[in-house]
């Protein structure tokens, strides 16, 4: 399901019931307290057993091991989380909440097993291979911490500013575009809804005052084009839960745009609404 777990570790069962549900895409907020990843919305909510390691990092090392064992590693064969598609990532995003640099060389740190094992998707200099876990670091996680990584290995990838996609360190000179957020570096690109804007400035039939550069395009396309020329997974965050006829607008329009994740608070809601969802739209994501 083209779902993305909102909060996940908030659930009665975190990772579990997102996994069940078929999302393939969980979030877990970290904080870097007494020398350790710990987990929750803010520093009131933290539990020392409540830490990336024992909730998300060990499970899945320890799940992918299990459907891994009889693959060879050298031939690049790996199979996934899901049944139903064995070639399926599963991204997990981190949302930082403290200290920028030691927070993310904590994080760096801890995914040592699962990049030994080759779990781990990453750039390898002219690609981005895909493994059975994609790493994507939000809310204060450092680009430059993620840009100093192997440039032939890099595997914590950036959850991109939707909204600010076009920066100083887009280059339209030049064939194609270089853009400073790129799928080197970068795999989401979200925003809060209140900041949506999935159509273009202009509309059909209407006089176009964007020049037909590559420049141009890019700024006067949507916020979804935007982000399919640079290769990324769009989401939008913060849309309206209540009134439930209004919630349902909202996905309904989201679907419509094809944006490329849900974001989901209620998985029982994911698995009624499954058979409509289909299948998985954007195979990058």
């Amino acid at each position: 399901m083209p779902v993305h777990s909102h909060n996940d570790y908030t659930r009665r069962i975190p990772l579990f019931e997102a996994l069940a549900s078929g999302c393939i895409s969980v979030e877990a907020d970290i904080h870097l307290k007494r020398g350790d990843l710990l987990i929750g919305h803010s520093s009131k909510d933290l539990k020392r057993s409540n830490n990336l390691h024992d909730m998300y990092l060990g499970p899945l090392q320890r799940m992918l091991e299990s459907r891994n064992a009889n693959l060879s590693a050298e031939d690049g064969a790996w199979r996934g989380i899901f049944d139903a598609d064995t070639q399926q990532t599963l991204v997990l995003l981190v949302d930082q909440k403290s200290a920028r640099s030691q927070t993310f060389a904590e994080l760096n740190s801890q995914l040592q097993p699962l990049r030994d094992l080759d779990f781990l998707t990453y750039w390898n200099g002219t690609d981005k291979v895909m493994r059975p876990i994609t790493i994507v670091a939000s809310g204060k996680a450092p680009f430059d911490s993620i840009l100093a990584l192997p440039n032939n290995h890099r595997d914590i990838f950036y959850d991109a500013p939707l909204q600010f996609l076009l920066s100083r360190g887009d280059d339209f000179s030049t064939d194609p575009p270089t853009f400073n957020y790129n799928t080197s570096n970068s795999h989401y690109a979200s925003t809060q809804f209140q900041n949506a804007m999935p159509y273009r400035l202009s509309w059909p039939g209407e006089p176009n005052p964007c020049p037909s550069t590559a420049a141009g395009k890019d700024i006067c396309g949507s916020q979804l084009e935007q982000a399919a020329s640079r290769g990324l997974v769009t989401r939008y965050w913060g849309a309206p839960t209540s009134p439930p006829n209004m919630k349902d607008s909202v996905w309904r329009f989201l679907e419509a745009v094809k944006v490329g994740l849900i974001n989901m608070d209620d998985l029982g809601e994911v698995r009624d609404r499954a058979r409509g969802w289909g299948k998985i739209r954007d195979p990058s994501v």
